[in-house]
């Protein structure tokens, strides 16, 4: 649906897209919440949008999310199963509201480190949720559920002058529509974690040059979530 939309040519929030991207012409454009497919034919066509618009996009990039990633467990508990939420990451069929990236500048994708495997239980500090003294929803759900809610990618970028540098790009899951267990919360809280594991070196080198391109879903002063960690 996202190719028919973007093919038609006058969706009302592709069109909206394209201008703002088309005023402000960004070297580097990530985009959050895009379904991904293993062609990125959808992503080549709007990139070919932003083209006719004046804006030209020759570097793609983008990985199957965690997003819709079918779990065949109850991942959020309440007793349903094949629901949006019982997916490794929020999402109704696999791709569904991934990531990408749009670039002027060359991207090393040889060289990319993708962390969306890494296990919730295996981030150093990490807490996962627990009710009434059990692991929420179940230990069979904490055996396999991985910590990115979409995905954690270091995208190397090199421009043809000056040193190269680092994409951080991530989604998170907004630290709501859950429970008193806060497994949403908890699982924000850690998925900007990861990020300073990164920075410390816990995942290999750390990059020395970076630019974190990130959908946090966190507001550092108001709103819910752990902003102060």
């Amino acid at each position: 649906m996202l190719l028919r939309d973007i093919l038609k040519g006058d969706d009302p929030q592709i069109v909206a897209v394209t201008a703002v991207v088309a005023h402000f012409a960004p070297d580097i454009l990530v985009l959050t919440e895009i379904d991904y497919d293993a062609g990125l034919v959808a992503l080549s066509a709007l990139a070919d949008q932003f083209s006719a618009a004046g804006v030209s996009y020759p570097y793609h990039f983008a990985l199957r999310p965690n997003s819709g990633m079918a779990t065949g467990l109850d991942m959020d508990g309440n007793g349903r199963l094949s629901q949006a939420r019982d997916a490794m990451g929020y999402g109704w069929f696999a791709g569904d509201g991934g990531m990408a990236v749009l670039s002027r500048l060359p991207i090393d994708t040889d060289h990319v480190t993708d962390l969306s495997a890494l296990l919730w239980r295996d981030l150093p500090g990490a807490v996962l949720p627990m009710q009434n003294g059990a692991p929420f929803p179940s230990q069979s759900v904490h055996d396999i559920l991985r910590l990115s809610t979409t995905g954690h990618w270091i995208v190397p970028v090199l421009p043809e002058s000056g040193p190269g540098f680092s994409l951080l790009v991530s989604s998170a899951t907004p630290p709501v529509f859950d429970g008193p267990e806060d497994m949403n919360g908890l699982r924000n809280r850690d998925e900007l974690r990861l990020w300073s594991a990164v920075l410390r070196g816990d995942y290999g080198p750390a990059p020395d040059r970076f630019v974190l391109t990130a959908n946090t879903n966190l507001d550092p002063v108001d709103g819910d979530g752990f902003a102060g960690e």
